[in-house]
């Protein structure tokens, strides 16, 4: 049997303490101020062995008004709950909020459990029953187990464990989507000796001890150093576990109640979410826009705003699609629960789920926006997944990130992926970094990438190629997803890089009637010159007859091709002079062994202008070595 919570809700002061303190000897008040007043202020936590063996943690939340916040965050990842019905007050006004906080969390496994019995007659205990059960219709709850107790006499006690028992076994049979560990904090303290130990309900995974975490909002790293389950020392704990973690890397000041601690790789928060509400029937007002709200989501509290999209007030009892956008930005997932009060604390407004966690500001009133809303509304897992890699201003998504929308087991996430792969949905990229696309929005890149590189070539024919950033910023694409597609169509042999140049492979430099002619007189100028070639400016000179533009390009076009070398600035040479001179220098080097500035001057028959720059390439290209004023072949060029 799978690890559980069993929590309590009801009226101040109907038993709920005492009905803890019966069933596992644990006194769960432990503040002064508590144990003088009999009253619970603060969560209490214990724990008991179920007559099947295993082992149970309990949460005995506050039951007065002005402790709502508390009592919301003990709600927050029970598994089952005791509703707690004092046979002789019967149902009082924290007992119907309480059941509505549990209805708009969707906790559906509980048990009605009347206390004090030994205090009331037969009649009245069957009167108070039925109209708490009455009081359970058309809620979650509807139709749970009820169970007759008393702290004091021990009356009914061991039919409650034995109920436990039969909901924990069925509740077993359902499976959770969970994936990613998540501790709210609900309590911190020090130790002396040992540092900060912060405590609340493990949910979504296993924190293992020497794991690194992250505690939200305030981004502080922190690692594991011990863990505690139901107060005795463990290598990890499971989802579903009251956990106690003792930390290093932060102290106790700097965490407070609400934080939430998770692993560094799914600590991105957020201030907009879209999310699907129900508003109460007992919530004494219109919700309208831009109220701020309290916003409960595990222990944490955030004030934000509420969006209507779609209506300019909300009635009490009526459910909506809205968005609620935070002062400070908070971790959640698709398909929590949150409850939101309104500013002054005074009344529950709601709750629901969230749809969107990273939701785009929507315009109000839109068609779009409804069916943006209504999609997500309805959405099963590939279509989420479809509708992230759609709406993401990214080509490239890291599959993490999907997490946050499908926060499932790893088993489960990757089986998803893979199905959508095989279905050519989905386009999974390699790396350190593993990536996801939209199978249809990548192949649309290629497309407007292939066509506009012909379109390039054609306007440009003269031209290698296309510069890739200017090509990435004309397509409007972020770096990592234009690396990916290129890398991509480089691979099916479509398109070709040449430096920061990308061109089709098909691509070749087509000379127009004026260019050939310009081609050919350009050669002929150069080859004759041998090593004392023109200038760029000299060149247009020499032939004016032609557009300086066109003369231009065309010596480039013949560059990129291989048909000049660049010596240095504006020293251009014919690839078949430069190979001729080099042969002969070699030939000389084999002979003289070495060679001086001047006497290549005199062997080349040029000036210095030309030979020390010529003399520094063939350094750079490893031809030749300089000693001092003279240079000589390296070993590597020399003949054997």
């Amino acid at each position: 049997m799978r690890h559980v919570i069993i929590g309590t809700a009801g009226h101040v002061d109907h038993g709920k303490s005492a009905l803890i303190h019966a069933l596992t000897g644990i006194e769960t008040d432990r503040l002064k101020e508590e144990k003088e007043r009999g009253l619970s202020i603060e969560l209490g936590f214990a724990y008991f062995d179920l007559p099947d063996g295993s082992r149970a943690g309990i949460v005995d939340v506050p039951g007065h008004e002005r402790f709502i916040r508390n009592m919301l965050s003990g709600a927050y990842g029970m598994d089952m709950v005791l509703l707690v019905v004092d046979a002789k007050e019967g149902v009082q006004e924290q007992t119907l909020e309480h059941l509505e906080i549990l209805d708009l969390l969707g906790i559906s496994t509980g048990i009605l459990v009347m206390t004090k019995v030994d205090l009331v007659m037969p009649d009245q205990l069957a009167e108070s029953a039925e109209m708490s059960q009455e009081m359970l219709v058309g809620t979650t709850l509807e139709g749970s187990p009820t169970v007759h107790v008393s702290a004091v006499t021990g009356e009914g006690l061991d039919e409650l464990k034995g109920a436990i028992v039969a909901c924990v076994n069925a509740e077993a049979q359902t499976e959770r989507h969970n994936g990613i560990p998540r501790l709210y904090v609900d309590r911190v303290f020090s130790m002396m000796g040992f540092g900060a130990v912060v405590t609340g309900t493990l949910m979504g995974g296993a924190i293992h001890r020497e794991q690194r975490l992250v505690m939200l909002p305030q981004g502080q790293a922190a690692r594991v150093r011990g863990v505690q389950v139901h107060n005795e020392q463990a290598e990890s704990a499971q989802s579903g576990q009251r956990t106690a973690l003792n930390l290093s890397g932060i102290t106790k000041d700097q965490i407070e109640r609400g934080n939430v601690l998770c692993p560094s790789g799914f600590s991105a928060v957020t201030d907009n979410i879209d999310v699907s509400l129900k508003l109460l029937s007992s919530f004494p007002r219109l919700l309208e826009h831009w109220t701020r709200l309290r916003f409960y989501l595990g222990t944490s509290e955030t004030f934000c705003r509420a969006i209507l999209l779609m209506d300019e007030g909300v009635l009490p009892g009526d459910s909506t699609q809205l968005q609620l956008r935070f002062e400070k930005p908070i971790l959640t997932f698709k398909g929590d629960r949150f409850i939101i009060r309104d500013f002054s604390a005074q009344h529950t407004v709601g709750g629901g789920r969230v749809i969107n966690p990273f939701a785009s500001r929507h315009k109000r009133f839109t068609e779009e926006t409804l069916e943006i809303l209504t999609v997500w509304e309805g959405a099963d897992d590939a279509e989420v997944v479809r509708l992230v890699l759609a709406q993401s201003r990214d080509l490239c998504v890291p599959e993490d990130f999907l997490r946050y929308y499908l926060p499932y087991a790893d088993a489960d996430f990757r089986r998803l992926l893979k199905a959508l792969e095989d279905r050519q949905e989905i386009v999974r990229w390699g790396g350190s970094t593993p990536l996801v696309s939209a199978m249809d929005r990548a192949q649309q890149v290629q497309v407007d990438l292939t066509d506009a590189l012909e379109t390039f070539h054609e306007e440009q024919p003269l031209a290698p190629g296309q510069n890739a950033s200017q090509l990435r910023l004309q397509l409007g694409l972020d770096e990592i997803g234009f690396e990916k597609i290129v890398d991509q169509l480089i691979r099916q042999k479509r398109i070709v890089t040449d430096g920061n140049l990308l061109r089709l492979s098909s691509h070749q430099i087509q000379f127009s009637a004026e260019e050939e002619d310009i081609k050919e007189k350009v050669e002929g100028l150069f080859l004759d010159a041998g090593i004392n070639t023109p200038a760029m400016s000299e060149l247009i000179t020499q032939l004016s007859e032609y557009p300086p533009r066109s003369v231009q390009q065309t010596f480039y076009a013949l560059l990129n091709l291989g048909r000049f070398i660049k010596i240095g600035d504006d020293f251009f040479i014919h690839s078949q002079m430069f190979e001729a001179v080099v042969n002969s220098l070699t030939d000389y080097l084999q002979k003289n062994d070495i060679i001086t500035v001047a006497e290549f001057r005199e062997f080349a028959q040029t000036s210095r202008k030309y030979a020390v720059p010529f003399l520094e390439y063939c350094d750079g290209q490893g031809l030749t070595i300089r000693e001092g004023n003279h240079r000589r072949l390296r070993k590597s060029q020399r003949k054997t």
